[in-house]
């Protein structure tokens, strides 16, 4: 089995296991953005694994794109573990989305008792919350458009990730 593959697998098999505990020993840890950033160790652990495994077997001294490929699609397959396993999760248990639009709220609201400073900026939010309140009152299931976004929009990230992660490997395999 390719290295790509194999630690795609298992980094999605890790990652969703770390989140399923977040989620099963407090819901409002799911959303806790220093665990979310966290769960990027697991990410990096893997690629890195990955890419040494690969660049084993066909050397450093290939095309950068050709070494990039390994790392980045072990994070494409984290990824997808990790987006499948969010979008199962929102559709086994509604309340989750429910949670998620109170944490939102909470975070507008102080920030509005704060002070803004811009009127528009203000009104803005209090429009937002207006929506998040009707939706709190009548909850749908967690659509599936945004979900697949936002999935799109971290593999951007993660190339970057897997950029560097074959930069570090070809760098100190030359040494």
């Amino acid at each position: 089995m390719q290295p790509s593959l194999r630690y795609g697998l298992l980094g999605a098999v890790a990652v969703v296991a770390f989140f399923a505990v977040l989620y099963f020993s407090k819901a409002e840890n799911f959303f806790h953005p220093g665990l979310q950033w966290a769960s990027m160790i697991i990410y990096l652990v893997f690629m890195y694994k990955a890419t040494l495994e690969d660049c084993a077997e066909f050397g450093v001294e290939r095309d950068f794109r050709a070494i990039v490929r390994t790392p980045f699609l072990v994070f494409v397959l984290i990824n997808l573990g990790y987006w499948l396993f969010y979008y199962g999760l929102h559709l086994a248990y509604p309340s989750l989305l429910v949670t998620e639009m109170q944490m939102e709220m909470k975070v507008l609201q102080e920030q509005l008792n704060a002070g803004l400073g811009d009127p528009q900026q203000a009104n803005q939010y209090r429009e937002r919350m207006l929506e998040i309140e009707n939706a709190i009152k009548n909850p749908m299931p967690q659509p599936l458009g945004p979900v697949i976004t936002r999935m799109f929009i971290g593999a951007l990230g993660g190339f970057a990730l897997a950029a560097g992660v074959a930069f570090v490997v070809r760098s100190t395999a030359k040494k």
